[in-house]
């Protein structure tokens, strides 16, 4: 980043206008290095206005006082530069602006700060440190930096956000501006489909204007690539990088390019970037399941000592492997033919391939209702004072399953777009049209495989002081150990999300009260495509379906009277499990064997074809579908700039109305051709059967939004912010679907699920304040509030209607005007360079630091009557980034940490009922840590270390000490080379 010297103590309301047309010439004629306008050219107004506010300053003290009341003269390459036909009068020598060069951590901190506090609306910023080169590997990552975003990971990889409480069911996600598809089954986003080396930075709009798409309720996520003219000059840069998980075991490469030129005197310029990375993750896991109240009978004497003790039916060992391989690029072609034409073509495209191993040791601590024999007989328990089982131990045998998992992620996306500029007098004419397309394919390509085995006796003790309890066998589960099959499972769901975009806007600028008018209409098409395939039958193999298949008494093996298909040795491997979950002190099994999958299905297709063939996938139709949204939209949105008590203003005021077209394609069960006899019974299956279903339906919104900014002295900003704003329902929620169960419950009532296409959007009415403490030019200090209150939630509920003379419960979603939810918080940040508090030899220490709080319910009650909080909310949530840059050496800590927050409901059967109970995600914690040192101008070597803690992320059920999850994802290493010509 640049920034200019000669900064003013105060202006006028007047001057700053003028100032900021001109700071637009001055900002480009000093060059790239200086704050871009990256992104998409729908924006470039937006951020053309940005920069200029940050020049306005520094640039009218510059001028004269006769350039500040009238100019009418423009050179050339500054017409060029700033696509205006306003003319401008050039400055002479002795008003020219020193441009002081920043590069580096401080660099796009300050950057990221002066998009802040120049915007019009409350925006929070991330810009990479020079091209090619983001804080942080992964997008999603680096977001959680910012207040009120935090991330969830996929095994251990940052995915997708959350902000300000809300997940990504609430967020917009853009690229340049435009919608971007996303491999999803839901609304939400995977940010790590693109490699962070793409990117040059992220904007999260957290209050809303009339130009900005609308759907989020949350925030507005827009991911900027480079443009060739806005860097000015060529540049060729590449990296090279090696990277060990310590867990895996395993070193793995990742590449990146970067290209960009410009051309006929900087009329045209070019840009391609690449970047290729393979990486072996593994993250182990303990989770835990079926926590109901069981009786406990100690030698199975028929006195039960225990009516009514809660413990886990199964405690599970897991260990992940993935193969990550992710390649991707971008490309920009940048046309100003004339000094008042503007045109771009950008395109980003990306490939990502996951393949995810798991193999995990299942411990049954039950009798199962459905097997003909019992699991053991209790020997021991000891329960505590709140009914929950701290020690178990039982024999002869000890059930337990080997489960081998495959799932694998093949995703393409891409997006590719056209923008052209049109500046006429005091108008600029925005073009877009834009195509978007992400495909997760997968035919049924994911495997859940259970292999049945037992040992004479186990025990878990519970009470360890460990996140994971102590699980002792009688002896090691090896491939020679008597296994039998089980459950055969290959399923999967494939999705292709596609959008196309298209929108005209125009803008009007002026020195008046009226400083700014934006006005655009557009249309956008997003369809979105389910696939469900799933097993014909995958326990066909198992213990209660041995009458189904065609095959000799002999192959059978009874174990302690449980009857399998014995599996041969080779249909299991050697589990070569090592250093599991790292640092845990607990006594667990050293090592299991695993399934090899491939002998498994032989042998299953050689015990009985017929059988082995319903092991074969069919796709799904009822839960399978087809939603497809055009949305047209219109806006108009102004700026109002003058005094008030003496004091800059800047009133943002906008409407935007959409009208939303749905269609959702789907097949679906036909309640209508249900009927029946004198008894109650069906007359016929008819109803089973599925057929195709289209059901349309529409919405229209009108969103205000109005953003006020008053400048209370040149350092300190006051803001306030009021909206209407909308997210759109569920996908899965509106998707055709109906299942009929046909058999009465013990009070003879029936069921019925059902989806509900015609759902409304969310609503929320939203307030934001903020003030903003600008002290120093290496020195910020903000504070901003935000309330949401969100109407309209969708509720799933229960309603008793009578079908053919039966009574049935129909539970379906629907729009519950009754209930309110409530989002409150706010978030503080700092940054602080200490350059002029530190003696020259201790310069180049600096902090960025920021905390969120956040105190929201969902509107939602517990069976007790009592709020419940937003799933995936932490209340808590701190970001602190330590850094040294000085001469050629750089190092950074990075800490993130979250309080503990609602994840969802379990179901547990307590007194005979089924109640749902909230899991807890417990706090957590990630640390990063970066150094690099400058070789040379143009070559770089570094070195990072990811999850330096390696903490253990942990979820409990009602107390801290009831552990259902545990997991842990080891540290990785990273070495490489950067070089920039």
């Amino acid at each position: 980043m640049a920034f200019l010297a000669g900064v003013p103590q105060s202006k006028t309301a007047e001057q700053h206008r003028k100032a900021n047309r001109r700071a637009i010439s001055q900002c480009k004629s000093a060059g790239p290095d200086l704050l871009t306008t990256r992104g998409n050219p729908m924006n470039k107004n937006y951020l053309a206005l940005l920069i200029s506010s940050a020049l306005a300053w520094p640039v009218a003290a510059a001028l004269p006082a006769a350039v500040q009341d009238n100019s009418d003269v423009q050179t050339e390459q500054e017409a060029t530069n700033t696509a205006k036909s306003k003319k401008t009068k050039k400055p002479q020598a002795d008003d020219s602006v020193e441009v002081i060069k920043v590069t580096g951590i401080r660099s796009s901190l300050k950057e990221s700060q002066e998009i802040k506090k120049l915007a019009d609306n409350v925006v929070d910023a991330i810009v990479a440190e020079d091209i090619g080169k983001f804080p942080d590997e992964n997008v999603a990552e680096a977001l959680q930096r910012i207040p009120g975003v935090s991330v969830t990971r996929s095994n251990g990889e940052g995915q997708t956000v959350t902000v300000r409480g809300l997940t990504g069911d609430y967020n917009i996600t853009t690229l340049n501006g435009r919608k971007l598809a996303s491999d999803n089954p839901s609304r939400d986003f995977n940010y790590d489909v693109i490699a962070s080396e793409l990117i040059n930075g992220v904007q999260v709009h957290k209050t809303p204007q009339g130009h900005l798409p609308e759907g989020g309720i949350g925030a507005v996520v827009n991911v900027q690539t480079a443009r060739p003219l806005d860097i000015g000059k060529f540049v060729l840069s590449g990296s090279l990088n090696s990277t060990y998980n310590e867990r895996a075991e395993s070193n793995d490469p990742r590449a990146s390019m970067f290209i960009s030129d410009t051309f006929h005197n900087d009329t045209f310029g070019a840009l391609a970037s690449i970047t290729h990375s393979n990486y072996t993750n593994r993250h182990d896991s303990y989770q835990a399941w079926s926590f109901s109240e069981r009786p406990v009978d100690i030698g199975r004497d028929g006195i039960v000592e225990h009516a009514a003790v809660r413990f886990p039916g199964y405690a599970q060992l897991t260990s992940y492997a993935d193969e990550r391989t992710r390649t991707g690029g971008t490309m920009a072609l940048q046309w100003r033919p004339a000094n008042n034409i503007d045109v771009n073509f950008d395109g980003l495209y990306s490939v990502y391939d996951i393949d995810s191993h798991g193999r995990q040791l299942s411990v049954v601590t039950y009798s199962e209702s459905w097997l003909p024999a019992k699991n053991g007989v209790y020997t021991g328990v000891k329960v505590g004072a709140d009914g929950w089982a701290e020690q178990l131990a039982w024999k002869g045998p000890a059930l337990m399953d080997i489960v081998d998992t495959r799932a694998p992620r093949r995703n393409t996306t891409y997006q590719y777009g056209l923008n052209v500029n049109w500046a006429l007098d005091d108008f600029t004419y925005t073009f877009d049209i834009s195509s978007s397309e992400a495909e997760n394919k997968n035919n049924g390509d994911n495997k859940y495989v259970v292999a049945r085995s037992g040992v004479e006796s186990a025990s878990m003790n519970w009470n360890n002081g460990q996140a994971v309890p102590d699980i002792i066998l009688s002896e090691e589960v090896t491939p020679n150990s008597v296994f039998g099959a089980w459950y055969t499972n290959t399923d999967g769901t494939g999705v292709k999300d596609a959008t196309q975009n298209a929108a005209v806007t125009g803008t009007w600028e002026n020195d008046g009260l009226v400083s700014k008018v934006i006005f655009g209409a557009g249309f956008d098409s997003q369809e979105k495509e389910r696939t469900t395939h799933r097993s014909r039958n995958a326990s066909i193999f198992a213990g209660e379906n041995l009458a189904k298949i065609n095959a000799p008494q002999s192959a059978l093996v009874n174990f302690y009277g449980h009857e399998w298909w014995r599996l041969p040795s080779n249909a299991l491997d050697a589990g070569n499990i090592s250093n599991f979950m790292g640092d845990n002190k607990s006594n667990i099994p050293a090592n299991w064997a695993t399934v090899n999958m491939d002998n498994l299905y032989k042998f299953l297709g050689e015990l009985d074809p017929a059988a082995a063939a319903l092991l074969q996938t069919d796709i799904a139709k009822s839960q399978s579908y087809i939603i497809k949204e055009e949305i047209a939209h219109a806006f108009v949105e102004m700026n109002l700039e003058d005094e008030l008590f003496g004091k800059a203003y800047l009133l943002n005021l906008g409407l935007r109305y959409t009208r939303t077209d749905v269609a959702a394609s789907g097949h679906t069960q036909n309640i209508h051709n249900l009927r029946f006899d004198a008894n109650g019974q069906p007359v016929d299956n008819s109803w089973e059967a599925v057929q195709p279903v289209q059901e349309d339906s529409s919405y229209d919104d009108l969103l205000p939004s109005l953003n006020f900014k008053l400048n209370l002295t040149d350092e300190v900003i006051f803001r306030t912010a009021a909206s209407q704003v909308i997210s759109r329902p569920s996908l899965a929620e509106m998707a055709p679907y109906t299942y009929i169960n046909i058999k009465p419950n013990e009070q003879g009532v029936r069921s019925y699920e059902m989806r509900t296409p015609g759902l409304k959007p969310y609503t929320a009415d939203q307030f934001d304040t903020a003030l903003e403490w600008y002290y120093h030019d290496s020195g910020t200090v903000t504070f901003a509030t935000f309330y949401k209150e969100v109407a309209s939630f969708i509720k799933w509920d229960k309603t008793t209607e009578s079908i053919d003379g039966q009574p049935f419960e129909v539970w379906k979603p629907y729009n519950d005007a009754s209930k309110t939810a409530r989002i409150r918080g706010y978030e503080l940040a700092w940054l602080q360079t200490f350059d002029e508090l530190l003696p020259d030899y201790l310069a180049g220490f600096g902090l960025q630091a920021n905390y969120t709080y956040n105190d929201s319910v969902s509107g939602e009650k517990d069976d007790k009557g009592n709020e419940k909080p937003f799933r995936g909310l932490s209340k808590n949530q701190t970001n602190l980034v330590a850094f040294y840059e000085n001469h050629n050496f750089e190092a950074r800590v990075a800490y993130n940490a979250r309080s503990g927050y609602y994840a969802w409901d379990n179901w547990s059967t307590i007194g005979g009922k089924s109640v749902a109970e909230a899991l807890h995600n417990n706090a957590t914690s990630w640390m990063d840590v970066g150094v690099s040192y400058d070789i040379t101008d143009n070559f770089t070597i570094r070195g990072d270390i990811a999850n330096l803690q390696d903490k253990i992320d942990t979820r409990y059920l009602g107390h801290p000490s009831h552990i259902q999850y545990a997991a842990t994802y080891g540290r990785r290493f990273s070495l490489g080379v950067r070089a920039k010509f």
